[in-house]
């Protein structure tokens, strides 16, 4: 045999529900289970292949083997279906076991559909009927054995089933759904409901099936788990709880009755629950009735059960507020009342005063000078002057209500009896406001007057003086000056000057006069003003006086494109920047270009770099010379400028060629060079081994050959007897070679030459297990014992198998990576230690840690290109709280070998996703942790022959078949190496006809 070149990893995990440890009946002695009327359902559609029924019949007659078989003890009936249903034999039809077996022998499968739902119908009405042979009071139990999921519904028969007392087994081989399995059986599922991988494996069913009815009591000897009272039943048992309980629908807790959440009472207002009873309250305000049911308002007032000071008024059951009479005030308290102060509280319509005359009560009044209105609310002012109760000699003034004084009319005084008056002279006191002289015209009375010069004013007291210049009443021609009342004198406008006869005017010429201040030029502007200018080509100065030369350059005013030359004040020529000239607009300029007009000195290129500048440069091949004017030619080859493999060919200025050393040849890219293998190219004439050097060739010979004396052919030693083989068992020659085989039963090993009963495989492997909430302290214990045993069957090693462990919940934690540890003690040691983490199920987000990280060379996987297996291994009791499909499938496509192994209440599809295929080798399922220490002792990660289900074929080398598998490859390759040697040959033409087209 050949060496192995890839490295197969199977884990075959069979999930079974396991016997208990007592010791089982002998095959003499039959299940006393007490009568129990049994009836078997069992799938014969098309997909139960033939043998697989066989299996099926044979696991029937060896249940019946261990019943007590007999129309007062136990009876069996036996249904088959597929799309129909058919009774084999009802429950009366057979009181002995050999006509059951002979009747089972005889069934003939239907091989149709998969109608669960109907056969279950037909196992409720019709095999568990009386008719059929059904006793009264005798259990009624029923074996629903499938391997497919039903094609109508069973969910709700299947309950009305369990309804009417038939305790359901639901067994499911292979293809079966969990879920249909499940809705079919009776709780608790961990006890009715199976799932194996084939039906050679469902013995295990009966092996445990047998318990359940040999008469245990499970109450007594088994962990029932009933919350309140247990009762048992062959090979079962059920769960009650105590009165005023009802139980929940796992079958085993017990819940409360609460009559009154379930409104299942006759309390008006208030229910009190205990289990399975009440008692009735009132609401507050209310009393409970003599009936202890219905309620009646409580009248606090009418019962005098209050504290008011004055009036209690009803407000409702039980409640009450407390009031005044009238004239009184509910205090803060609400219970005692204080008198009200109208008055005091400024809650009357009194305009001014208010007097409080009793609780609530007032009376208004006025105050002093005002006497009380006919509305007894507003007052009226008293005037005396008006009503003529005063002694005034002339005039009375009303100064308020029932205030007067005395006063005077116009020009009189008051005395000092504030009664009486006495004319007033006004010029004679002074008191007259006259500017100049006051004239006495009467009592109080007065006018005024002014001096010569003067004039009254309109205010007819003040005087002013009289300006003859403003009244124009003068004989000046241009200005009149006041000098005094009636008095002026002659001026004259600026720029004018006064005549002799002061009285006429003559305009100043202040430029003719030369009386100013002007650098250059004076301007005449009128009599006696002017202004100053400058020359043509200057600018007058801010001071208006002086002049500046005008530069239009500088100032930007000349229009010319580059450069502006100031000539002297107000005068400019334009010029051009260097590399430029002026155009004939004597403004603009154009870029001169020294190589269009031939004025460069370059050998054989000029390159226009800018107005007026050049650089010289050469035609391809050629070199600029040091003058920066001349080239020269470039032998790319004498200066090594080229990437030629072996010679490089001048072929002139800037170009080459290349070409090879004997026994090479160019390769198509026409620069690198490859030596001419006359082995590889089939030029040679060695009958075995060819050795090749560029262009020549010796030959040799294989192992086990000698080369002959020509040099060419070879003739075979027999190598079994010429060499030290070590062959356990057995060497066979092959040519030029030899191999080692081993007897059948055991496998080469590694070695290729010892033999054995099992090959190890080296693998990394990475388990990752569920440590959310749902899965306890307790099984948690359990899922780390079960990591052990997985880990007791492996080579483990730093360089056979590694072991990596992560734990999740709602987050992902590395608790040791696979390079930590390198002995199975070392990992074993460590899983135990490993804390529970409880919290959520992020199955996804574990599968992303594991691509990621612990498949990574950094936490000790070994590089893919040592095609070293990589497994990884999902443990899980529920359905994940996130997305696992992404990185399910990410790490099947990365080379991962996923196996997801589920518990409880873990979800079927997830499962299969996260599973390799094909699927039904890769995913597991047991509905109870106790069984997983058993998933443990099947799951073989060192896979041998015999325990990988025949996947691993030894073929023995000598056989026919095998020769002629040999000699049919041989031939094809052949084929194949003749077809490569043809595309050699044309190649090699193709490269010939190039070389000469070249020549």
């Amino acid at each position: 045999m050949g060496n192995l070149r890839g490295l197969s990893v199977f884990i075959v995990l069979t999930l079974a529900v396991f016997t208990s440890a007592r010791p089982k009946s002998g095959p003499n002695q039959k299940c006393k289970s007490g009568p129990v009327d049994l009836v078997f359902l069992i799938d014969s559609s098309r997909s139960v292949r033939p043998h697989e029924f066989e299996t099926m019949r044979k696991f029937l007659i060896d249940i019946l083997n261990t019943l007590d078989i007999g129309l007062d003890t136990t009876r069996v009936g036996v249904v088959q279906y597929s799309s129909q249903v058919r009774s084999e034999f009802s429950l009366k039809t057979h009181s002995k076991l050999e006509n059951m077996v002979k009747a089972i022998n005889e069934i003939v499968p239907l091989a149709q559909g998969t109608m669960t739902g109907l056969a279950i119908r037909y196992l409720m009405n019709e095999a568990f009927s009386p008719g059929q042979g059904d006793r009264p009071k005798v259990p009624n139990v029923a074996v629903i054995v499938t391997d497919g999921r039903p094609q109508d519904r069973v969910a709700e028969v299947a309950a009305e089933a369990r309804e009417r007392g038939i305790e359901i087994y639901a067994v499911g081989v292979a293809r079966a759904d969990m879920t249909s399995l499940r809705a079919m059986a009776s709780p608790p599922f961990e006890d009715h409901v199976f799932l194996v991988e084939r039906f050679d494996l469902i013995y295990q069913f009966g092996l445990q099936f047998q318990d359940k009815l040999c008469g245990i009591d499970l109450c007594l000897e088994s962990d029932h788990g009933c919350e309140h009272l247990c009762e048992s039943s062959p090979g079962s048992f059920t769960c009650h709880c105590l009165p005023g309980y009802r139980l929940n629908a796992d079958g085993k807790t017990c819940s409360a009755i609460d009559l009154c959440a379930e409104r299942k009472h006759d309390c008006q207002q208030i229910c009190i629950s205990s289990p399975g009873s009440f008692t009735c309250d009132c609401n507050q305000g209310y009393h409970l009735n003599d009936d202890k049911k219905t309620c009646s308002p409580i009248d606090l007032c009418a019962e005098g059960k209050h504290d008011c000071q004055q009036v209690c008024v009803y407000m409702g059951p039980g409640v009450f507020t407390c009031d005044c009479n009238e004239g009184y005030r509910l205090n803060v308290d609400e219970k005692t009342c204080a008198p009200i102060d109208l008055c005091a509280e400024g809650k009357h319509d009194c305009e001014q005063v208010c007097v409080s005359s009793g609780p609530g009560i007032f009376t208004c009044d006025c105050n002093e000078g005002y006497r009380l209105n006919v509305d007894e609310k507003t007052c009226s002012p008293i005037d005396l002057c008006a009503e003529e109760k005063h002694d005034c000699q002339q005039v009375c003034v009303y100064s308020g209500p029932g205030v007067f004084t005395c006063d005077c009319n116009k020009g009189y005084r008051l005395n000092g009896d504030k009664k009486t008056c006495t004319p007033i002279d006004l010029c004679a006191e002074g008191k007259h406001g006259c500017e100049q002289v006051c004239v006495y015209s009467g009592p109080g009375i007065f006018t005024c007057d002014c001096n010569e010069g003067y004039r009254l004013n309109g205010d007819k007291k003040t005087c002013s003086p009289i300006d003859l210049c403003a009244e124009e009443k003068h004989d000046c021609q241009q200005v009149c000056v006041y000098s005094g009342p009636g008095v002026f004198t002659c001026d004259c406008n600026k720029g004018y000057r006064l005549n002799g006869d002061k009285k006429t005017c003559t305009p100043i010429d202040l430029c003719a006069e030369e009386k100013d201040d002007c650098q250059q030029a004076c301007v005449y502007m009128g009599p006696g003003v002017f202004s100053c200018d400058c020359n043509e080509g200057y600018r007058l100065n801010g001071d208006e006086k002086t002049c500046s030369p005008i530069d239009l350059c500088a100032e930007g005013k000349h229009g010319c494109e580059q450069v502006c030359v100031y000539m002297g004040p107000g005068v400019f020529t334009c010029d051009c920047n260097e590399g430029y000239r002026l155009n004939v607009d004597e403004k603009t300029c154009s870029p001169i270009d020294l190589c269009a007009e031939g004025k460069h000195g370059c050998e054989q290129v000029c390159v226009y770099s800018g107005p007026g500048i050049f650089t010289c440069d050469c035609n391809e091949g050629y070199r600029l010379n040091g003058d920066k004017k001349t080239c020269s030619p470039i032998d790319l080859c004498a200066e090594g400028k080229h990437d030629c493999d072996h010679v490089c060919v001048n072929m002139g200025p800037g170009i080459f060629t290349c070409d090879c050393k004997k026994g090479y040849r160019l390769n198509e890219d026409e620069k690198s060079c490859s030596a001419i293998d006359l082995c590889a190219e089939g030029k040679h004439d060695c009958e075995q081994i060819c050795i090749s050097t560029p262009g020549v060739f010796t030959c040799d010979c294989n192992k086990g050959f000698k080369l002959n004396r020509d040099k060419r052919t070879c003739t075979n030693m027999d190598m079994c007897n010429t060499v030290k083989h070590g062959c356990d068992y057995q060497c066979v020659n092959t040519p030029g070679s030899y191999h080692c085989i081993c007897p059948e039963g055991q496998l080469l090993q590694d070695d290729g030459k010892t033999c054995g009963t099992c090959k190890s495989a080296n693998i990394d492997l990475v388990l990752l297990i569920d440590g959310s909430k749902s899965v306890r302290p307790q099984n948690f214990e359990l899922v780390k014992k079960f990591v052990n045993q997985v880990v007791d069957s492996l080579d483990v090693s730093a360089h056979g198998t590694r072991v990596g462990l992560v734990q999740y919940s709602s987050r992902v934690r590395t608790e040791f990576p696979l390079n930590m540890y390198h002995t199975a003690e070392d990992i074993k040691a460590a899983v135990m230690k490993v804390d529970y983490m409880e919290k959520g199920t992020m199955t996804g987000l574990a599968l992303k840690h594991m691509l990621e990280y612990s498949f990574s060379e950094a936490e000790g996987a070994r590089p893919a290109s040592r095609n070293i297996p990589r497994i990884g291994l999902v443990f899980t009791d529920g359905r994940s709280q996130d997305d696992i499909s992404e990185y399910a499938k990410k790490a099947k496509e990365a080379g991962i070998t996923m196996y997801a192994v589920g518990v409880g209440k873990a979800v079927e599809d997830e499962l299969r996703e996260i599973a390799s295929d094909p699927v039904e080798k890769h995913f597991y399922y047991t509905t109870d942790f106790s069984a997983i220490n058993t998933i443990a002792d099947n799951l073989k990660l060192n896979v041998c022959p015999a325990e990988s289900q025949g996947e691993v074929e030894v073929k023995d080398p000598c056989a026919c078949e095998n020769l002629v598998e040999f000699q049919q490859a041989t031939m094809n390759s052949l084929d194949q190496f003749t077809q490569k040697l043809a595309s050699m040959a044309a190649r090699l033409e193709q490269l010939e006809n190039q070389l000469l087209s070249r020549k």
